[in-house]
């Protein structure tokens, strides 16, 4: 029966993005963008800590999170934010089971990435909209901390 939810609501997840999710983004954004929304995702959904290390925003948010409290402390190398990541995402802080995208857009003078996220942490399970910051520094894209809502996916 679980093998059946799950299926039907990946099949959901897959279906849900009628349109194209960058419609507002130039080419050269679109170009830049989009093969690292759909890393970040992968990343996400596979746990590939080693992987997103290298486009991960390190703000005091993601460090307040993922190392409990320690706002102020030096970037991670990769092997800390693995470990960290390691004890923390899913216990401490929801992990991303699926995701559907369904807008990238300019807000201000960073993208946000939105779609329909299937989330989990201990016993807590939700799907929801979760968005995503990213800011592009030197051209290159860097996420910041999912935030999940407590809106539906529609």
């Amino acid at each position: 029966m679980k093998v059946a939810i799950s299926l039907v609501f990946t099949m959901c997840l897959i279906a849900a993005p009628a349109s194209n999710p960058y419609d507002s983004l130039t080419s050269a954004e679109i170009n830049l963008l989009k093969p690292q929304v759909e890393r970040w995702i992968r990343d996400q959904v596979k746990h590939d800590w080693s992987d997103l290390w290298a486009i991960q925003d390190q703000t005091p948010q993601l460090k307040n999170e993922i190392l409990l409290g320690h706002r102020d402390a030096p970037d991670l190398d990769r092997k800390q934010y693995v470990q960290a990541m390691r004890e923390t995402i899913g216990v401490g802080y929801p992990e991303i089971k699926a995701f559907a995208l369904h807008e990238v857009r300019r807000e201000g003078g960073v993208f946000l990435a939105t779609g329909c996220a299937k989330q989990q942490r201990e016993a807590w399970k939700q799907t929801s909209i979760a968005s995503v910051r990213i800011r592009v520094v030197d051209g290159k894209a860097l996420f910041g901390l999912h935030q999940g809502t407590p809106e539906p996916c529609d």
